[in-house]
């Protein structure tokens, strides 16, 4: 945290917002007027799209169950997650990355919020734009912080009022002074909400205009996540059902989703980083052609033939692959599209779905899982056989395995096993050198970097690292 914020206030943005900033001597020069707020807005979108693809997405599947690492060695992208080897002196790893781009997004994001109420002053005509950015900086925040404590603390449900330490909460600008410690998981979550519902009082309604922006729909998608992660089934229930009514992507589009420039009419908040000038490095690590990461065999062959999401895990030479970030039909990098979707309808069934199992709805909730599968098979909803469950254990079996199927290499399933309690079963041949990890275990959190630790004294180290 401390290393983020130096180097944001040594460099003034300049590294963080990936813009130029010559000519400008501070931030407050920065903010003086539109077009830096702008251009900080733009730079927020970059950052977050830079830690889900470099880090939350591949973290997230690494330390999961459905991956196969191709080479083992240390040079590997996520060497140390896979195997549950992480240090807190692996700060060349995602340990240290992770932990100061996630930063990254709450101080790119405070920039914004710090600034905004001059800016309305100053420019009262832009007022709407202003209240936007606000808005969108609100959600942002969230998001950073999400990814953080979902990372380096333990889930929420690790003690029964989630007053275990959690990761710092920072809504402030910092200097490099300043000596945060850790809020609990509980204050964590609080203050995600705060951010979330700060950022949805912004927008009129629920719908998506453009998936590449913030929305009332991803405001209520991120609430819904959120509340699923705290255990508290009613509000993600009713979340998760105001999100969900951007509906599903018909099956014949649903591999344009991924491997073609479409969005499709479930998207609700999507990244791309085709503007960006960005290699792409999602398309990097699964690229079929020379994968470090590929489906387990396992994983594979729990999808039938005519489950439409079996044809994204094979390449086009036939072996196995994850094709969610392959681009196919630009030949030229530079041209290629490197999309990531962080909200999206099928994933809001899901959520709707456990939340009402959760609760006893067990009808609601094998609607939803229903409405997922035929749109997989190709079925009729109604179909007899689609859904057939003996109670509300066997159901929410079939619902975590379905989210497994539909939301794979989307950055869920570790964070989801460790707010589910379940264990990491690797695949029988798996070459990770951990082959079960048992829940509870302290390497279900990352340790927080050496520096962070050694620079800040208000900071503590997670158990047993």
């Amino acid at each position: 945290m401390v290393a983020a914020a130096s180097l944001s206030m040594a460099l003034s943005c300049s590294s963080f917002l990936d813009v130029d900033q010559s000519g400008k001597s501070d931030t407050d020069t920065y903010f003086a007027d539109l077009t830096g707020l702008r251009t900080a807005r733009n730079g927020l979108y970059r950052t977050v799209y830079d830690v889900y693809d470099d880090y939350l997405f591949k973290y997230a599947e690494t330390a999961g169950d459905n991956l196969q690492m191709v080479t083992a060695g240390t040079g590997t992208d996520f060497y140390y997650q896979y195997n549950f080897l992480s240090t807190p002196s692996l700060e060349s790893t995602a340990v240290g990355f992770y932990w100061k781009r996630a930063f990254q997004i709450i101080i790119n994001a405070n920039n914004i919020l710090h600034y905004a109420d001059g800016l309305r002053e100053t420019y009262p005509s832009a007022e709407d734009e202003v209240d936007r950015c606000e808005a969108e900086a609100y959600f942002m925040r969230a998001l950073g912080h999400f990814a953080l404590v979902r990372t380096y603390a333990q889930p929420y449900s690790y003690t029964p009022d989630a007053s275990h330490i959690g990761v710092p909460v920072v809504t402030k600008i910092l200097s490099t002074k300043d000596r945060v410690g850790r809020s609990t998981v509980a204050e964590v979550y609080s203050q995600m909400i705060k951010d979330v519902e700060a950022a949805k009082a912004y927008f009129s309604d629920d719908k998506v205009s453009d998936p590449y922006y913030v929305s009332g729909a991803a405001c209520d998608g991120l609430l819904a996540e959120l509340y699923l992660y705290m255990g508290d089934y009613a509000k993600a229930e009713a979340y998760s059902a105001l999100a969900m009514g951007v509906g599903l992507t018909p099956r014949d589009s649903y591999q344009a989703m991924f491997t073609l420039e479409h969005p499709g009419s479930e998207a609700i908040l999507r990244l791309t980083g085709k503007s960006m000038n960005v290699n792409g490095s999602l398309y990097m690590f699964y690229d079929y052609t020379s994968p470090k990461y590929r489906p387990s065999s396992e994983f594979y062959a729990m999808f039938d033939d005519s489950d439409v999401r079996k044809n994204l895990l094979r390449g086009p030479d036939g072996r196995l692959a994850c094709m969610k970030y392959y681009d196919l039909i630009h030949s030229s990098q530079k041209d290629r599209f490197y999309d990531i979707t962080i909200l999206r309808g099928s994933g809001m069934y899901l959520d709707h779905a456990e939340a009402c199992c959760a609760q006893g709805k067990l009808a609601e909730a094998a609607a939803d899982l229903r409405a997922v599968r035929a749109r997989a098979y190709g079925a009729d909803p109604s179909a007899p056989g689609l859904v057939v469950y003996y109670g509300k254990d066997d159901l929410m079996s079939q619902i975590k395995t379905e989210r497994r199927k539909e939301l794979c290499f989307e950055g869920t399933r570790f964070y989801d096993l460790a707010r589910w309690g379940d264990d990491v079963v690797r695949p029988s041949d798996t070459n990770s050198s951990v082959k079960e990890l048992t829940y509870p275990d302290y390497r279900f959190a990352l340790p927080i970097p050496q520096t962070e630790i050694d620079v800040n004294e208000a900071m503590v180290q997670n158990d047993n690292y």
